[in-house]
């Protein structure tokens, strides 16, 4: 594939992100930041950060997607800086004390920073808000008493999802796990297996790929935690895996010159080598247009165009459509564009009309028709199918017209173009007339017109089966046509599984697809909260003995969504919330979604009170919230970060006698963890004072613990607490 433009520096490419609006990130291995314009291929910005931790390896280093903050750790100090990058000026420094951090990455909104350290820790930050809002997770995930410790911990990969509002990491022991950063309801733990995950995306919100040291790809639905497909490259290690713009294609590279080409629609591998560099791929990034961004060991970054939609344009409106089969072969990310979706309606336009030409003694007009798709390699056999309909469509004519359905059956079996003529369709109709006169006739007991009628079909190998039940056992016909007509499941599905050619009867598809349509229709109106329209279908449905697995599944949401519906007509919000928490089903209902998004308002709120300290502004925020069980642990996160607020207050205004009473407090509610640990060790160090603890109060706890303990009952400040 030809490289569209190219760039060049004069160290390795450590870093490489596709902005909003155009514009593109990098940081080479000598420290050289810079943002370029991708329409203009002008730099618009760079400069020099001396103490960032640049490193290949890596990803301490990350630019928010609006282009206005850079994040960085610092390699000799525990410290993540925050710059902006207009004026180059410090936005905020987050210290991490002793756990130095080595994956950055901020949220679609460039709100939010999640930070990864070597202690295996897992940090949120609000960027505006200048804190630490949570601590999402740890790593390993294992059972303590299972395996020790590692001695060299790590959080190897985080990704957000599109909407921001998930946030997948990965760390040691391979695990990986999922969040709701507004929530931090039942975050989703997948394990596939115990190889360090150095590559983490997601395809669409609900649906996540893994990339590990040994070059496989493990794609997982969020839905269920399983494991959907599993890639093995040829890969030594998996580096970076980008998404194409229709979520259709994944792009692979690792510590190796290729660049693998994965579809997902055809769930395959197409190309281990879908792109060759002449450098070994540091690191890659892609475009919502789909133009690759490869940034190489020498300093190169090359851009290749995936989709060039414009030269496919160019070939369907000239009508070149060899040429623009050849495109699409060459760029597979094509095949999913609505241009060629186009050029093959043009194909089975012409292909129809190619037909009919035969059908009226055209061949060679027929041929002209297909004339621009003859260059076209993937048509080649489809054009060979055609000169077969040709060559025996005069003799197949010839027999429907002399009714030797036998050898017409037989000729069209052969080439099954012919099935798509006219004169195939009129023998079909002849046989839908035959059949529903024998059944006619079945009722009437009039066995000779039944032979009779049946007779030009004898011979046909496809009717035979009909024909044998009609003539030998016609009350278990008329059996199942009354079954059919009276929807009585269970023996209609008894006699096709003796006889499957009754399945072709037309009575009985439109019997299967009547079902499946009540099925689709309920749960689109259960989910559009068109609850008496899905009532009715549900009753329908539990007809349907095969249907039971399906009408269960409906049944159990439905009870549930009017439960919710029910509980936020009653304005019970506490119990709408712990409803939707205990059901992750409930979740696309448009309630929920409004409750959601109530929710995330109030969350930000009160992240902002808790950086300032302000509890008492967090209780009215949330009201009866503040006891929302299933949200224990996110809620107790604001209150513990608005409690740690105060402290540090103490000790800013000196307030040395009360910081012994404060810690108590703190601990009798949230019990002993890391960040108070930290803040009594400096307390120690700075000579400000020592705080005493018995050992009771220095054992950890859940971050959930504190609802039980306190039943909710929580002070303004932490002098209220503890007397």
């Amino acid at each position: 594939m030809k490289v569209y433009k190219r760039l060049h520096f004069d160290a390795a490419i450590v870093y490489l992100r596709v902005l909003n609006d155009a514009r593109l990130a990098l940081v080479t291995k000598k420290g050289v930041f810079a943002i370029f314009n991708l329409l203009t291929m002008q730099k618009e910005q760079e400069f020099t950060f001396n103490h960032a931790d640049v490193h290949e390896d890596k990803k301490s280093i990350a630019f928010s997607p609006d282009g206005k903050y850079l994040a960085y750790s610092e390699a000799e100090q525990s410290v993540v800086r925050v710059i902006d990058i207009d004026s180059h000026k410090l936005h905020h420094s987050f210290p991490t004390l002793r756990n130095r951090i080595e994956t950055l990455c901020f949220d679609p909104s460039s709100a939010y920073l999640i930070a990864g350290s070597t202690t295996g820790r897992v940090y949120l930050w609000n960027l505006f808000s200048t804190g630490q809002v949570s601590r999402l997770s740890s790593f390993p995930e294992y059972t303590p008493h299972l395996l020790t410790q590692p001695k060299h911990n790590y959080v190897s990969a985080a990704c957000f999802s599109p909407s921001g509002a998930l946030v997948a990491t990965s760390g040691y022991g391979g695990s990986i796990v999922v969040t709701n950063i507004h929530t931090e309801v039942s975050p989703k733990r997948i394990t596939p297996s115990h190889l360090r995950i150095n590559a983490l995306s997601f395809i669409h919100e609900n649906m996540i790929v893994a990339g590990n040291v040994e070059g496989a790809l493990d794609v997982i639905d969020l839905h269920t935690g399983q494991i959907q497909k599993h890639y093995q490259t040829g890969l030594s290690s998996i580096r970076d895996i980008v998404v194409s713009s229709s979520g259709s294609f994944l792009l692979v590279s690792g510590h190796t010159k290729d660049v693998v080409l994965i579809d997902l629609i055809k769930q395959k591998i197409r190309e281990e080598a879908y792109i060759s560099s002449s450098e070994k791929i540091t690191q890659m990034s892609i475009t919502h247009d789909d133009m690759l961004i490869i940034g190489g060991e020498n300093g190169s970054i090359s851009m290749y165009r995936l989709s060039p939609e414009e030269g496919l344009k160019s070939h369907l409106n000239s009508g070149a459509y060899a040429q623009a089969y050849d495109l699409v072969h060459e760029y597979p990310l094509l095949e999913v564009s609505p241009l060629a979706k186009k050029i093959e309606q043009e194909w089975e336009s012409s292909l129809e009309d190619a037909l009919l030409k035969v059908e009226e003694g055209k061949n060679d007009e027929a041929l002209d028709l297909l004339k621009n798709f003859s260059n076209a390699p993937s048509k080649s056999n489809a054009i060979k199918d055609v000169k077969n309909f040709i060559k025996y469509f005069p003799s197949f004519h010839t027999a429907v017209l002399k009714k030797n359905y036998a050898l017409a059956y037989s000729i069209a079996e052969q080439t099954p173009l012919l099935k798509r003529s006219t004169s195939y369709a009129d023998m079909e109709k002849v046989w839908d007339t035959c059949f529903l006169k024998a059944q006619t006739y079945v009722i009437t007991h009039q066995k000779r017109e039944l032979l009779n009628v049946l007779q030009p079909f004898s011979r046909v190998n496809s009717k035979l089966c009909f024909i044998q039940v009609l003539l030998h056992q016609p009350d278990l016909f008329l059996q199942f046509t009354h079954d059919v007509n009276t929807h009585a499941y269970e023996k209609i599905f008894s006699v096709t599984h003796s006889y499957p050619c009754l399945k072709e009867i037309q009575s009985y598809k439109e019997l299967l697809h009547t079902a499946e349509d009540l099925y689709a229709k309920s749960k689109t109106h259960i989910f559009s909260a068109e609850y008496d329209l899905a009532k009715l279908e549900l009753e329908q449905l539990s007809l349907i003995p095969f249907m039971k697995s399906q009408w269960q599944e409906l049944t159990h949401i439905y009870s549930l969504a009017m439960k919710l519906h029910s509980l936020h007509a009653e304005d019970d919000t506490l119990s709408c919330y712990a409803l939707i928490d205990k059901n992750e089903c409930l979740q696309s209902l448009p309630v929920a979604k409004a409750l959601e998004a109530e929710w995330n308002l109030k969350m930000g709120v009160c992240e902002k009170e808790a950086l300032l300290g302000h509890i008492k502004e967090i209780k009215s925020t949330l009201g009866v919230l503040l006891r929302l069980s299933t949200r224990a642990q996110k809620i107790g996160t604001l209150l513990r970060l608005g409690f740690f607020t105060q402290i540090k207050l103490l000790v800013i205004k000196h307030q040395t006698s009360s910081i012994q009473q404060a810690m108590d407090t703190y601990i009798e509610m949230f019990g002993y963890d890391t960040e108070i640990n930290n803040l009594i060790l400096k307390l120690k160090k700075d000579k400000i004072i020592e705080i005493e603890l018995d050992e009771t109060q220095t054992y950890h706890r859940s971050r959930s613990l504190w609802l039980s303990i306190t039943d909710g009952k929580i002070p303004d400040t932490i002098l209220q607490g503890k007397k």
